[in-house]
This record gives structure tokens, sequence and C-alpha cells, in this order.
């Protein structure tokens, strides 16, 4: 009976020490949130743009846009439009920017999910199945329990789940961190590597047309393994 009271009492103040730790963490996203509405107006684009090209001279400028990079994937912004920005700011250096802020992203959104399992399920969930998908959650996450590492890797190189939503997905999975760290790294060090080779090529065709279609051809090669991987791939049920 002592060691059930004992329990009962430790249960409670491990309750309520999650749930205070759980409003620190919900004032702290709402108060980067207001900072980034009020001080730089993130929706308004003109206002974002002619921040960023301001910042551009300074010492400092990567390091702010990795950050804020960083903070607009945990918002659901696609990774892809990052990487265009990266490409056009940065150059070909911009792939390991891109790569940096997308890990720490992916930090932040995994532990957001293990914290707020059930709020971030029921959010995916809707995001998710705002439109029609061949893999369903269910899917995912029983593959993810079966397989760890390989089927995270395989997911995180697919184009049809969105990279943000992705991170929390996996939050959410019985993956362990170690494995998702390190699959999300190869992916998009890999992945986004190659996109921002291609934005930067096609950006400056003019000078160089033949390392744009060279850019151009090797995109096309990583997306034609990636749809070649799916379609032979163990991890998609076959009809």
């Amino acid at each position: 009976m002592y060691y059930n009271n004992l329990r009962r009492a430790c249960g409670g103040k491990m309750y309520k020490n999650n749930k205070y730790f759980k409003i620190c963490i919900v004032l702290v996203f709402s108060l980067i949130f207001i900072y980034l509405i009020v001080k730089l107006d993130i929706f308004n684009k003109e206002h974002l743009l002619k921040l960023i090209s301001e910042r551009k001279a300074s010492t400092y400028f990567q390091v702010y846009f990795m950050l804020i990079a960083a903070i607009l994937l945990v918002f659901f912004v696609p990774i892809s439009w990052i990487s265009l920005s990266a490409a056009i700011l940065f150059g070909i250096r911009g792939s390991a920017l891109i790569t940096i802020a997308g890990m720490i992203s992916s930090v932040l959104s995994f532990g957001i999910s293990r914290i707020f399992k059930e709020d971030v399920s029921n959010l995916v969930e809707k995001i998710y199945n705002k439109k029609e998908r061949k893999i369903t959650l269910d899917d995912i996450y029983s593959k993810v329990k079966e397989y760890g590492f390989s089927y995270v890797f395989f997911i995180r190189s697919m184009p049809f789940i969105p990279f943000s939503i992705g991170n929390y997905i996996f939050g959410i999975s019985f993956v362990s961190f170690r494995d998702f760290l390190l699959a999300t790294l190869l992916a998009v060090s890999v992945g986004q590597g190659i996109n921002v080779y291609f934005f930067h090529k096609a950006i400056n065709i003019g000078k160089s047309p033949l390392d744009a279609i060279a850019a151009a051809v090797l995109k096309g090669l990583y997306f034609l393994i990636i749809i070649l991987w799916q379609k032979k791939s163990k991890y998609i049920s076959k009809e």
C-alpha cells in the first residue's frame, strides 16, 4: 500500500511538472511567433524581402538566415521555397545553410511532437488528410515501427510528404531520435543540396548554359532514381 501511495504521489508530481513544462513551451513559441509577426512582419512578403536584403551585408547574415529558415520550416513553410532563397542569396553555399536550417527545424518539430503528442497528432491528421494520399498515416506509423531508420530515410527522400509535416509525423511515431536525426541529415543534405545546385545554375543560365543543363540532368536523374526506388520498394504495398 505504501508503494502504491508513493507511486501515485510521484505520478501526480510528474504530471504537474510535465504540465508546467508544456505551458512554458507554449509560451516560448507564442512569444517567438508574436515577435516574428510584430517585428519581422513575416506575412508581408515585400517587408520580409527588404529586411533580408538589408541584412545581407551583415557578418551574421548567414546565421540570421538559418534561424529564420528553421523557424519558418517549423511553421510548415515548404522547404523548396527556403532552398530557392538560399540559392539566390548564397549560391552553392546555400546547400550547407539549408541543411543546417532543416536539421534545426527537424529537432524542434520532433521535440514538440514528443511533448504534445496527442495535440500534434490531431493537427497532423487534419493537415495530412486535406488531400488524398497514397499512403495513410497508419501505414507510415506501422512501417516506421517495423523498419526504423531505413523507412524514415525512404520517406524523407520521397516527394509526396512535405518536409515539415514529416518532422511531426516522425515525432509522433516510435522511431528513435538517433535514427530520425541520421536519416534526416542524409536525405536533406543530398536532396536539398541538389535542389540548391539546380536553382543556382538555373538562375545563372545566361552566364553558363552548359552548367545549367548539367544541373537539370542531375536533378532529373535524382528524381528518376527516387521514382524507381518508390516503385520497386518493399515499403509500398502492392495492389
